[in-house]
């Protein structure tokens, strides 16, 4: 594709956003305020943890200090609010409403981080309790606010379907084992002659069982936008369908920012562009370090109840060259499954710089979902399986494989909280806890990443922005 990285209208529907949340076209005035003291861009997980984040630090949640030492509210002061979070589309509409909702470091991913006998499981289990972590912070998020989301703290299996692959992953595992790797205590091998029954993977050759969690993101996202409207009346300003073409310095207030929209400009004293896929669109110094990616996904539905129930989730590793699929079995039965991508691989214009999430892939590519659990799960083979809903989305492709979180070299009023690899439910909220702090405190991320439990090289560098995807 070409032309600017801005998110398409009228993206396809997936199984997440079936039931439209209230707030999804949410302007919270009928036009956006002139100044704000944060303008934070992208209203899907990223983009709204931050903004709580950022509401919830005492420094922003209480009246602030003005330059002459007197305490005024934000409105007194003529700033109306101390949050603007805006959205090109509706309220998760992005690559959180369409995605896997999954949390999870799988086995394949471990094992291939850079290898070197000590750095290698040091890495390994860091990523680990980082994906740990996250998990935890969102259920305690849920839980503390009352989020109806289905978040589920669960096993996953990664399973193989070619033999080579599966004993080749195996060794590798059995060698960190006996190294006493920490992030191996928590993860079991299932051998070859249990795979199927274990898993219900027909031609399951091997499996790891892995922890995991899962929840329903669009719902997450949702709900906790509007615990915070209703918190924060006077503090956050919601504007979507609002997109932001470009961002300016202020001709009239150095070291603040301008946010064009078709709806008017804004001057922010600091940014936050939670734009994932589309940050170059913004920030031309991202083209290369964020590409976007179009992927796919599905909803499937079986007419009456299978046996067994799926109580766990899943990537599905179907050997060399032919591409992982990943699973989240539903409560109800409903399984919501996305992958493929070797069906369109060679076809690079389909996916990569490709951010139109408004169309599916062609005809050949979607088929590949017809009678999907059906020939891949036992129990399914008698039922008839509905797949009532196929959908696209955007990821956010970056050189080395790690998100970009922190203020950007050059533009230090403008944070970016971006590039999830398509691993982003795993990534975000540490991320978007840390960069509350980075904004309500004045920091950079040097400074918070060791105390937030973030990787070291998340962190924005000019040498990562050369990384090209």
């Amino acid at each position: 594709m070409t032309g600017q990285i801005l998110p398409v209208p009228d993206p396809t529907l997936s199984y997440w956003q079936s039931v439209p949340h209230f707030l999804a076209d949410l302007r919270s005035t009928l036009h956006p305020p002139a100044k704000c003291e944060v303008a934070i861009v992208g209203a899907g997980l990223a983009g709204v943890l931050s903004a709580y984040y950022i509401l919830e630090t005492k420094d922003y949640s209480e009246d602030r200090e003005t330059s002459e030492g007197q305490r005024n509210s934000a409105s007194e002061r003529g700033e109306t609010v101390s949050v603007v979070l805006l959205d090109a589309r509706q309220l998760c509409s992005g690559a959180t409403g369409r995605n896997g909702g999954h949390v999870k470091a799988t086995v394949n991913t471990l094992l291939n981080l850079p290898n070197g006998d000590k750095e290698g499981g040091r890495r390994r289990t860091a990523l680990q309790n980082y994906v740990t972590n996250v998990a935890l912070e969102l259920k305690r998020i849920a839980e503390a606010e009352k989020l109806d989301c289905e978040f589920e703290l669960r096993r996953s299996f990664d399973v193989y379907t070619d033999t080579d692959e599966a004993e080749a992953f195996h060794k590798r595992y059995e060698i960190a084992r006996e190294k006493e790797e920490g992030w191996t205590r928590n993860v079991s091998w299932v051998d070859p002659g249990m795979a199927e029954q274990v898993t219900s993977i027909v031609g399951a050759k091997g499996a790891f069982s892995v922890p995991a969690a899962s929840f329903w993101p669009y719902k997450f996202v949702t709900q906790l936008l509007a615990v915070m409207v209703k918190r924060y009346p006077d503090k956050l300003n919601v504007q979507m369908n609002t997109p932001v073409t470009k961002l300016t310095t202020s001709p009239q207030s150095p070291g603040k920012t301008c946010l064009a929209t078709d709806r008017g400009t804004i001057t922010a004293g600091q940014v936050v562009l939670a734009t994932n896929a589309y940050t170059a669109g913004l920030l031309p110094t991202f083209k290369r370090s964020i590409v976007p990616v179009r992927g796919m996904a599905s909803h499937h539905l079986p007419d009456k109840e299978v046996y067994p129930h799926l109580n766990n989730t899943y990537n599905i590793n179907f050997g060399p060259g032919k591409g992982v699929d990943y699973l989240n079995p539903r409560p109800n039965g409903g399984i919501v499954v996305g992958g493929g991508s070797w069906l369109f691989v060679s076809d690079i214009e389909s996916w990569k710089n490709n951010w139109d999430d408004a169309h599916l892939f062609n005809e050949q590519v979607m088929s590949y979902w017809h009678g999907y659990m059906r020939d891949r799960f036992l129990g399914w083979n008698d039922r008839n399986s509905k797949t009532d809903y196929v959908w696209t989305g955007i990821m956010g492709r970056t050189g080395d494989g790690l998100p970009l979180v922190g203020r950007v070299p050059g533009n230090e009023g403008v944070c970016v909280l971006a590039g999830f690899n398509g691993g982003g439910m795993a990534i975000i909220a540490l991320c978007a806890r840390a960069i509350g702090r980075i904004v309500v405190e004045g920091k950079d991320f040097k400074d918070v990443w060791v105390e937030e439990e973030l990787l070291e090289g998340f962190g924005i560098t000019e040498q990562r922005l050369k990384i090209t995807y």
